[in-house]
């Protein structure tokens, strides 16, 4: 499946990118149809020539701002999930390996140029995730970190989950098919707020999102395939 990204939509998609690969540990075929074994996402500026549109180059080629998504491949296996995605920065080769049980991601591996990262085991109470578990490897040294999920900081409001984060401040509200609604963080060092609210077709792709009150991110979509019938990222 091709995901193509021009104009606005090369531009604008990582600046709101309201949805996510991951949701609640399951990483599925994420809405695409069909024996799909790879998706590649390229990432560029377009530009008029005449009246066509046409590749520019890299927005962000370092990887140095933080509005652009990255550019990656991911391996589906032939239960359709995720199995890996690999991505460069630069010359950095990253690569995460996913691994399931019973439906669910029980652990990730981070692999950075071929070396070990970060370990992370997911440890379930019945269908929910109870906490995770962490090791990081950093110059030889491993260090190990549990993070237990606090049932206090989710509730459901119409139908909604919000998940509170560590002031009032800090909060995510995901739908029913856990699509991001809405986004608050709060930096109490230099005491701003951003607030993103997004919006969605009938198909579940993100169609807007809005930044405060002046600022309006809008997606459109001129060309997919048969295959681009689900979740977009």
């Amino acid at each position: 499946m091709k995901k193509i990204g021009l104009m606005a939509v090369a531009v604008l998609l990582a600046a709101c990118s309201g949805t996510s690969s991951q949701q609640e540990n399951e990483a599925g075929k994420e809405g695409l149809m069909g024996k799909v074994h790879k998706v590649q996402t390229l990432i560029y500026k377009a530009k008029l020539q005449g009246t066509e549109i046409a590749k520019d180059d890299k927005p962000d080629p370092y990887g140095e701002m933080d509005f652009f998504p990255k550019e990656d491949t991911r391996i589906y296996n032939e239960e359709g999930r995720l199995d890996s995605i690999v991505s460069v920065l630069d010359v950095t080769k990253y690569i995460t390996v996913y691994t399931y049980q019973e439906g669910k991601v029980s652990n990730e591996k981070l692999f950075r140029n071929g070396e070990l990262l970060t370990d992370r085991n997911y440890v379930y109470q019945g269908d929910n995730l109870a906490k995770t578990v962490e090791d990081m490897y950093v110059g030889g040294d491993k260090t190990t970190n549990e993070y237990p999920v606090d049932a206090s900081k989710v509730e459901y409001v119409d139908g909604n989950r919000v998940e509170h984060g560590e002031t009032e401040r800090d909060y995510v509200v995901k739908d029913a098919q856990g699509r991001i609604l809405k986004e608050s963080a709060y930096n109490e060092m230099d005491e701003y707020q951003i607030i993103k609210e997004y919006t969605y077709n009938d198909k579940g792709w993100l169609t807007s999102c809005t930044m405060g009150e002046d600022t309006k991110f809008s997606y459109e979509y001129p060309e997919t395939d048969n295959r681009a019938t689900g979740r977009v990222w």
